[in-house]
């Protein structure tokens, strides 16, 4: 079945998928990649589930689905321990922890959420975007949440004041996934055009810089591996998962591929492993450690295949 989400655990070698079905599933993969079991699952969703994320501590997993639902289950008695059916006026899109109690959201319609698993309702509502939002991503250290929609504009939230902190410009294309870059520093948001668009966090009015790549693959998700101070990743609708590095900016090639487009992309804590789950059902594990990216980078020639623009 196709997976809309993959994440992986904090600590283990453990990876979720959220499920079109509504089911979720976890499964231990092998140091390698080169093989998975399955460890746990469940249906906590009617509908699809679309997304999917390890609590901090990694004794709980988040999910959230079409049928406006959100909940939190405990992974060592594989019971849900919170959820509200109704969390949202529309489906829910996109869901991420905000520390140890608490849980982002962002639905079709636009609207955001801060719930705390302690209470019943909603403790932050935003409603800055006018159209699905498609990630978040949570800044712990300024303790702001970072939102981006197909409206063509990122927001961020300042979670200690429960405001809205920042608004980009109307970017005129559709911002798909955001990833952090060079400790924070950096925010990464990917678009439908494929360009790879480069914020610098606490100036949000345009993209500081930009990744083109040549081919211009049309956008999906977008990743950076732990640790890594330069690379990323990024999976498209023509089913390729590619690396780039930003710092020099430059394609280091294609890591693999799907038949179908790329749905759902997620790397684990140290970095060295990828999961890719397209349209075809597949969920695919991908060698991208430092030394499995050089070796592309080698293989590529160093050519720059990207160009960039301040």
């Amino acid at each position: 079945a196709l997976a809309f989400g993959l994440d992986f655990h904090p600590t283990e070698r453990l990876l979720a998928a959220g499920l079109i079905t509504g089911q979720i599933r976890v499964y231990s993969c092998a140091d390698d990649g080169a093989s998975a079991e399955r460890r746990l699952g469940a249906k906590p969703h009617a509908d699809a589930c679309r997304s999917v994320k390890f609590s901090p501590d990694g004794g709980a997993l988040f999910s959230a689905g079409s049928d406006r639902s959100v909940q939190r289950r405990d992974l060592e008695t594989n019971r849900p321990v919170w959820k509200l059916r109704a969390a949202h006026a529309s489906a829910v899109n996109v869901c991420t922890p905000l520390g140890p109690h608490g849980v982002g959201t962002g639905d079709d319609e636009g609207a955001v959420r801060v719930w705390d698993v302690r209470q019943r309702g909603a403790v932050m509502r935003f409603d800055e975007h006018s159209d699905v939002v498609h990630d978040l991503h949570f800044e712990l250290p300024r303790l702001q949440l970072a939102s981006c929609s197909s409206d063509g504009h990122l927001s961020v939230y300042d979670l200690r004041k429960g405001r809205l902190e920042a608004r980009s410009d109307e970017l005129e294309e559709e911002l798909l996934c955001l990833a952090p870059l060079k400790g924070g520093k950096k925010l990464l948001a990917g678009s439908d055009s494929g360009v790879l668009g480069v914020f610098s966090w606490g100036d949000f009015g345009d993209f500081s810089d930009r990744l083109t790549p040549a081919r211009k693959p049309p956008g999906g998700r977008l990743t950076t591996p732990g640790g890594a101070e330069h690379a990323l990743l990024f999976a498209s609708a023509d089913g390729v998962l590619r690396a780039a590095s930003l710092h020099p900016s430059r394609m280091l090639g294609e890591v693999g591929r799907h038949a179908d487009p790329i749905e759902a992309l997620a790397v684990d804590a140290q970095g060295a492993l990828a999961a890719t789950a397209a349209h075809d059902g597949t969920v695919r594990l991908w060698d991208v450690s430092e030394a499995a990216l050089g070796r592309r980078a080698a293989r590529n020639g160093g050519r720059a295949e990207a160009e960039t623009e301040d």
